[in-house]
């Protein structure tokens, strides 16, 4: 078993569950790498993840924006920020990125902007736009172009049983966008990639696999419905490969098992809070709790789902553009959106919606901090990870596309050293974008058609 592990990247415990075969992937163990830790055994590196985190309507950059660049403590975390102080290490901040020469436009030409570069006709200029007649504020609007995600993840893709994963948390509440109110991964027009709202549903795509093809669907709730866990079926199979296993992989086996029934036992009873296209009465608007809970155990998935190589891109949307959901136990009972253009920049109504956009960057740091606990290799997850913080908007009261404040999280396996703010007033997310595909391995040698760039954003790394 151990030689076999010495040259395997993808192994995986199996078992039977009611008749249904379930799989679970294990995390990269000592056993896999070499004697340093830094590659696996047969010399391939540890693998590289690319992620989205995006949450709608923008932020107060007074609640955001250091009053002094550079890095280590050259810089402080400020307001909004603050749930990062134990992922400083692990945080690179942009700020400054404008689109195109920064006029006003709306949520639907932010977010098409943010994770596609534009709308696929050149543009220069902000009067440019229009000329390509597409709609980005009406049922119609869509990506025009594929997301950065989905550019990446045909690339990236090599065995990993999922080549992308999208989940997210808020069911959209506000005005029709087209698919970009409730999606964030696009392939192209009016082709989105749906995220996975429901923990439970998320858990059982990812830990139960049907033992032959074909059209019949495995049960809808595993872990559940049953009352048997997936750990359950595998568990014969882990004993068999701790007995080959040394001290620490045999800890190591144990800790991921043992996170994964405990994930199992806090998903149960979990559902979506979206009711699709069934016509139901309006459901009470989420607590803070429940949105933590929900966020938490997809959180968790996610790590697990990185850790264990499933995939090496996933999006998460917390909330889509001009994303109208209240937040009540804050205690705020005003629609997210509404607040941003009460007051103008300032004032009490702003406030609040500030205070909305540090919970969700408590969310955001939470993810991360589920990163950095799951080891990889001699480093962790994180270390491992590239993660792209990113909302429709740069400030939301004036809908002026400039001072975009972007959240980048993790190492990108060495190549990003964090504990890093950057401000470069007047460059363009474009830039910053292309950046971080080539980080990723990929050979984009320009990204965009609005602000269609060549140029890269080195500055991120010094």
């Amino acid at each position: 078993m151990l030689k076999q592990l010495k040259v395997s990247r993808r192994f995986a415990l199996r078992g039977a569950l009611s008749g249904i075969g379930v799989a679970m992937w294990l995390p990269v163990l000592d056993a896999m790498c070499n004697n340093n830790g830094t590659a696996f055994a047969a010399g391939a590196p540890l693998p590289t993840s690319f992620g989205i985190f995006f949450w709608g309507n923008g932020i107060h950059p007074e609640h955001w924006t250091p009053p002094t660049t550079g890095s280590g403590d050259a810089w402080a975390l400020q307001k909004d920020m603050l749930a990062f102080a134990d992922l400083k290490d692990s945080v690179t901040l942009v700020t400054g990125l404008d689109m195109l020469d920064a006029m006003f436009k709306g949520h639907g030409w932010g977010v098409v902007y943010v994770l596609a570069g534009g709308d696929g006709n050149i543009c220069t200029v902000t009067s440019d736009i229009d000329k390509g007649g597409h709609e980005f504020e009406t049922a119609n609007s869509t990506q025009y172009m594929p997301t950065v995600d989905q550019v990446m993840a045909p690339i990236l893709h090599t065995t990993e049983p999922f080549q992308s994963l999208e989940t997210g948390v808020l069911t959209y509440t506000g005005q029709n966008m087209g698919t970009v109110s409730t999606n964030l991964a696009h392939t192209g027009p009016f082709n989105p990639l749906p995220p996975e709202r429901d923990p439970t549903k998320h858990f059982n795509r990812l830990f139960g696999m049907p033992t032959t093809t074909g059209p019949s669907p495995m049960p809808t709730d595993i872990s559940n419905k049953l009352r048997k866990s997936v750990l359950d079926a595998v568990l014969a199979d882990a004993n068999r490969l701790k007995m080959s296993l040394g001290t620490v992989d045999s800890q190591r086996l144990d800790s991921h098992m043992d996170g994964i029934r405990s994930l199992e036992q806090r998903i149960t009873g979990m559902t979506s809070t979206d009711p699709g296209t069934c016509t139901t009465p309006a459901a009470p608007p989420m607590t803070l709790a429940d949105m933590t809970a929900r966020s938490g155990a997809m959180n968790d998935m996610i790590a697990a789902a990185l850790q264990c190589n499933l995939t090496r891109v996933y999006t998460h949307l917390w909330s889509g553009a001009r994303d109208e959901n209240t937040y009540p136990t804050i205690p705020i009972n005003s629609e997210h959106h509404s607040l941003t253009h009460m007051d103008g920049p300032t004032g009490p109504n702003n406030e609040q919606a500030a205070t909305i956009e540090g919970y969700i960057m408590t969310q955001y740091a939470d993810l991360a901090r589920k990163l950095k606990a799951k080891p990889m290799g001699a480093g962790t997850v994180l270390d491992q990870t590239l993660i792209y913080g990113i909302s429709d908007l740069a400030e939301p009261s004036g809908h002026i596309m400039s001072n975009y404040h972007i959240v980048l999280l993790g190492h990108a396996g060495g190549q990003l050293p964090g504990n890093r703010h950057v401000r470069l007033p007047g460059r363009k997310v474009t830039e910053l974008v292309l950046t971080l595909q080539q980080m990723m391995g990929t050979k984009a040698t320009t990204w965009g058609s609005w602000d269609k760039t060549s140029k890269t954003m080195p500055e991120i790394f010094t």
